[in-house]
């Protein structure tokens, strides 16, 4: 009988172990948007500069998307032609432990941290957007641990949504440093690290910043590498924005349908342009390559009517 029993035990916990492996490997992240991306391309092309490419909308069914999570560019000839509503990303060095990525929006970054040193920090400036020192920092990461630099002060806003967060008007900030900043949880269910859902807001000097943390995993899903929203108060400058190591025109622009900035609505025509560069003529293949935040978006390319229609 209780070799029956042993076994039977053993049974169930081997299938609860597949079943929560399967659990682990099966994991999907709560991000992204099952929107359905319609481009249709501008045919035929000109030699021109400033020349409509492409116009961009999503089919029935869809909910609105914030431009600052929303990575778009053109694949022309084997280039890549970052779009925006002014300014793009420059690529990162090789190797940079601070990575940041402009958005759409042209004033928000996803900024990756590599935190896999265990034993060195990584240290990070907010206003400038690149790794900083020990004696000039305002966050410093490894692995799960997250400190405020010294001589700066923060809020974290529970139940605030990231666009909704413009003013530190009415804040209280804490000065606490010495503590490390409480920006995740841990489900045990999927063994995953899973950001608060909240906003933090941080004060350097006299300018202000909000940060909202979205994943603790890469694009290859290879933990150790807190990713967040950055974007300036309204009453901050960001010398992010300003740097020319870190930003330049984009070459494809994106015109909104609305003029709202903030959300691309359902409903929304966009427009791409060229911004001061032949990026395509003739009939020159373009691809479009999308992705809300951080998670590829599925486009259809329609037909183009002919000139004569």
């Amino acid at each position: 009988m209780w070799k029956r029993a042993s076994a039977t035990l053993a049974a169930a916990l081997f299938i609860g172990c597949l079943v929560w492996w399967s659990m682990v490997q099966g994991y999907t992240p709560d991000r992204g948007t099952d929107n359905v991306v319609d481009l249709l391309v501008t045919n035929p092309a000109t030699s021109g500069a400033n020349d409509r490419l492409a116009t961009v909308s999503f089919q029935d069914g869809a909910e609105p998307l914030l431009w600052s999570s929303v990575e778009m560019s053109l694949l022309v000839n084997g280039t890549t032609y970052s779009c925006g509503f002014g300014q793009q990303s420059l690529p990162s060095s090789e190797g940079a432990l601070v990575k940041p990525l402009l958005g759409a929006d042209g004033q928000t970054f996803t900024t990756v941290v590599d935190a896999t040193d265990e034993e060195t920090f990584t240290f990070l400036s907010i206003p400038h957007q690149r790794e900083s020192d020990e004696s000039n920092h305002s966050l410093r990461f490894s692995s799960t641990d997250i400190f405020v630099g010294e001589g700066h002060s923060w809020a974290y806003l529970e139940d605030a949504a990231f666009e909704d967060i413009n003013s530190a008007d009415n804040l209280t900030l804490s000065t606490n440093t010495e503590d490390r900043l409480e920006w995740y949880t841990y489900d045990l269910s999927v063994h995953r690290i899973t950001p608060v859902g909240g906003v933090f807001v941080f004060q350097f000097e006299d300018a202000h910043y909000k940060v909202k943390f979205v994943t603790y995993y890469n694009e290859d899903d290879e933990r150790r590498y807190p990713t967040m929203l950055v974007a300036a108060l309204n009453d901050s400058v960001f010398p992010a924005l300003e740097d020319p190591n870190l930003v330049s025109p984009a070459p494809c622009l994106i015109r909104a349908g609305d003029g709202d900035l903030t959300y691309w609505n359902a409903s929304e025509t966009v427009e791409l342009y060229e911004q001061d560069i032949n990026i395509r003529s003739a009939t020159t293949p373009l691809v479009l390559a999308l992705a809300y935040e951080g998670i590829e978006v599925r486009i259809v390319e329609i037909s183009s009517p002919s000139p004569e229609a």
